[in-house]
């Protein structure tokens, strides 16, 4: 107790900082609720069980590389990137076959879990080209672009 009362200033000045202290959290959990979640949520809950291997993407860029001068397959969460440039004499619908094709290689979880998406360019100068074909993962088949 004579400590106390003989410091009184530093007993006053501690028990501030701590009211501070405790203040302090007290508004930062209330102006950021969720800093301690995950930004983007639980989207890509499960993914681990649905992986898409190096295999499977060379599966997929051997079967376009008779027709195409370059393939590429990307995973971004659970969108799956097909891009590919055609070579100058395979039309709009031979591409879209080509695309469609590619659907083969993935297993049926595979495709009722990740949405795939086709970006398809020519080679040439064509107004035919680029085409996007988009699969959501409760369909069957890609939607595309319009034609031009």
């Amino acid at each position: 107790m004579k400590f106390i009362k003989k410091h009184t200033s530093l007993v006053v000045g501690i028990a501030i900082f701590i009211l501070v202290l405790i203040g302090f959290f007290i508004l930062k959990s209330v102006l950021f609720p969720s800093e301690a979640k995950a930004i983007y949520g639980n989207r890509l809950e499960g993914i681990e069980k649905v992986k898409i291997t190096d295999a499977t993407k060379k599966k997929i860029t051997d079967k376009l590389a008779e027709k195409t001068s370059k393939a590429e397959v990307r995973v971004a969460g659970k969108l799956i990137y097909i891009d590919m440039t055609v070579v100058g004499d395979v039309d709009v619908n031979t591409a879209k076959a080509l695309a469609t094709s590619t659907l083969d290689e993935f297993s049926d979880a595979e495709k009722s879990f990740y949405d795939i998406q086709a970006i398809i360019s020519s080679d040439t100068n064509t107004t035919q080209f680029p085409i996007i074909g988009y699969k959501h993962h409760s369909k069957t088949a890609f939607n595309w672009t319009k034609d031009r």
